[in-house]
């Protein structure tokens, strides 16, 4: 979403990994002996991680994959837990030989890097949670993630659904300045596979089970970062969550719910001291 330089645009490399899960779209850009490896959110796809490769992509190594059905990636009609997503992330790992790495994303992808973390502390270096649930529960889903879920496969055509899933990621002031934001979002959305789409989001609602009760079982290095006007995910129980993790670390930003896009330079510069103090050592 956020343009990147030129550097980057020529270092940026697309792959196709082979997963349990289907074939998943890979980038990989930037540079550095550090590796970061991002999933992102449900109704997004790795161009939401374009502002932080332009800020740190001369420092570090990203792999961003696309989860199932979203982007480039193959999507399928079965539904998957987020063990199995944590699992692709594994193969994805294993194609680019990465032993350890910086694991994280946004939401569906913070959940899918903590199941890592927590089957398999030894390949995460540090993990980064930003604006995950952390009491998504698939036994007592809410009001909106019912609505989110039921309306993935029968809305996509409808522009009032796009609207309204936006309005929940992004605060009006950030779509109102940045129109490249929504128009992109709207575009992904319009052009994904709407059965196997809505396959995957319901897998990421319906499927869940709450993080907070673990995040004392991560022995890793964790960083939570929340957004201020996050409706979905209230930062006090962001808050509270982090700190139950015995590395955890607890970062407030503003915006809404897809910081990364919303606030880049703020947690950019959150993500490079984290790393310096707990992993560059």
């Amino acid at each position: 979403m956020n343009a990147m330089t030129q550097f980057e645009k020529a270092a940026a490399i697309s792959h196709s990994v082979m997963t349990d899960l289907g074939r998943l779209h890979v980038v990989e850009t930037g540079t550095g002996l550090e590796t970061i490896v991002f999933w992102p959110s449900i109704f997004t796809d790795q161009r939401i991680y374009d502002g932080i490769v332009a800020r740190l992509g001369v420092d570090y190594r990203f792999l961003l994959i696309d989860g199932p059905a979203h982007g480039q990636s193959e999507g399928g009609e079965t539904e998957f837990t987020m063990e199995s997503c944590a699992d692709a992330m594994v193969q994805v790992m294993d194609h680019f030989g990465l032993e350890g790495a910086i694991i994280g994303g946004t939401s569906w992808g913070g959940i899918t890097a903590a199941h890592l973390a927590l089957a398999a502390p030894e390949r995460a270096k540090a993990l980064v949670l930003m604006n995950t649930p952390m009491q998504i529960d698939a036994a007592h889903p809410g009001l909106k993630a019912r609505f989110i879920a039921g309306g993935a496969r029968w809305m996509l055509g409808s522009g009032a659904f796009r609207n309204g899933v936006a309005k929940s990621f992004f605060s009006p002031e950030v779509l109102a300045a940045n129109p490249v934001y929504s128009e992109a979002f709207d575009a992904m959305l319009k052009t994904a596979d709407r059965s196997r789409l809505a396959t995957a989001i319901r897998s990421v609602i319906l499927r869940g089970s709450p993080l907070t009760d673990r995040m004392t079982e991560l022995t890793v290095p964790t960083l939570v970062i929340a957004g201020k006007e996050d409706d979905m995910y209230p930062i006090s129980v962001q808050a509270e969550a982090a700190l139950l993790a015995p590395k955890g670390r607890f970062e407030a930003v503003g915006g809404k719910h897809v910081s990364v896009v919303e606030r880049p330079d703020e947690v950019s510069a959150i993500l490079r001291d984290f790393i310096v103090q707990e992993v560059a050592q």
